[in-house]
């Protein structure tokens, strides 16, 4: 028996609850979830689910039924994917290589809920749920940072994220920590603590969450190339390009360029001549990155190009170093 069958059999006493208005963000939530429902049962007679309308409608007021369970309003939410973090596009499923968690910790700022982590190549991808407690003031301008510890030791070497209100009293907290070493190929204990509220607001109480992440569908998925070759870019000036790592989320490349007086990257170049620059990168005298989309060295060849990096986000070509091209799979 269908769950739409039992909420439309159900007997229901409206006088006694308070009608509560969901946000334009829950009302789509729900009716994504009931077409799909539709489709996947009989996507060829939905005159015959005109009663799953009716019970849409108990659901999308947010009031309880009387069978002593909780109002919608006040269920646990399940905060946005990973996958919308990394891309809009819904048609994206990292499901295998995802953790759900859902556990919660609560202080006097509120409720904090782990939905779901990710290892990525060399960094850790979590969502989670924030719900402030009365009086507290949040927007989405603001961002909880955590401090990831593997074994002990803090392995954080950046770290950024994104806050989005869902309603005026929950957000979804999306967090991407960059981590200097995390090998793959077993599962990994996470220690990971929530000290801010934002930039510069301590917590007296953080948000503490000890999880395991197993990373054997991640390992066989992936592959690392070892470069370890210093490349020469003329005015005696010289990169070492150290490793690449491709996942199925992304393709990360490590280099050390030490130099002060300009930033150099690296764009991917496919050998059909499509051109792939970093989505995000961390250039610095102690250890640089460039990430970018995963690729498909099975595909064609592809080939690793130096420019000259430049931090005005609003200029539409990279400058020019000279044209080096360092095959990736030969």
């Amino acid at each position: 028996m269908s769950i739409y069958k039992d909420l439309n059999e159900m007997n229901i006493d409206l006088e006694e609850y308070e009608e509560q208005n969901l946000t334009n963000f829950e009302k789509k939530k729900w009716e994504k979830r009931i077409l799909k429902k539709i489709r996947k049962e009989k996507p060829s007679h939905v005159k015959k689910y005109l009663g799953v309308t009716a019970s849409a409608a108990i659901l999308a007021t947010g009031i309880s039924i009387s069978t002593g369970t909780v109002s919608i309003a006040d269920m646990p939410f399940v905060g946005e994917t990973i996958e919308k973090y990394l891309n809009s596009n819904e048609e994206i499923d990292y499901s295998s290589y995802k953790t759900e968690i859902g556990e919660t910790a609560e202080n006097e700022y509120g409720k904090f809920t782990l939905n779901e982590v990710m290892i990525d190549g060399g960094r850790l991808l979590i969502s989670s749920t924030f719900e402030p407690a009365k009086g507290v003031e949040f927007n989405y301008k603001m961002n909880p940072l955590p401090k990831v510890m593997i074994n002990g030791q803090n392995l954080t070497s950046t770290k950024g994220g994104q806050s989005i209100e869902l309603n005026d009293s929950m957000y979804t907290i999306y967090n991407d920590v960059e981590l200097t070493e995390i090998s793959i190929g077993e599962t990994i204990r996470f220690h990971i603590e929530f000290n801010d509220l934002d930039y510069e607001m301590p917590l007296d109480h953080p948000w503490v969450f000890d999880i395991e992440v197993p990373t054997e569908k991640l390992a066989k998925a992936s592959k690392t190339i070892t470069f370890n070759k210093v490349i020469n870019l003329g005015n005696e000036q010289s990169i070492k390009i150290k490793k690449m790592i491709i996942t199925p989320i992304s393709t990360v490349l490590y280099y050390d360029w030490p130099e002060q007086a300009n930033h150099i990257a690296f764009k991917i170049v496919s050998e059909s001549g499509t051109e792939i620059l970093p989505e995000n990168s961390a250039i610095t005298g102690e250890g640089s990155y460039n990430r970018y989309p995963s690729i498909d060295l099975t595909a064609e060849k592809y080939y690793l190009v130096p420019y000259e990096y430049s931090p005005n986000h609003h200029a539409t070509k990279p400058g020019k170093v000279p044209e080096k091209s360092i095959p990736i799979n030969p």
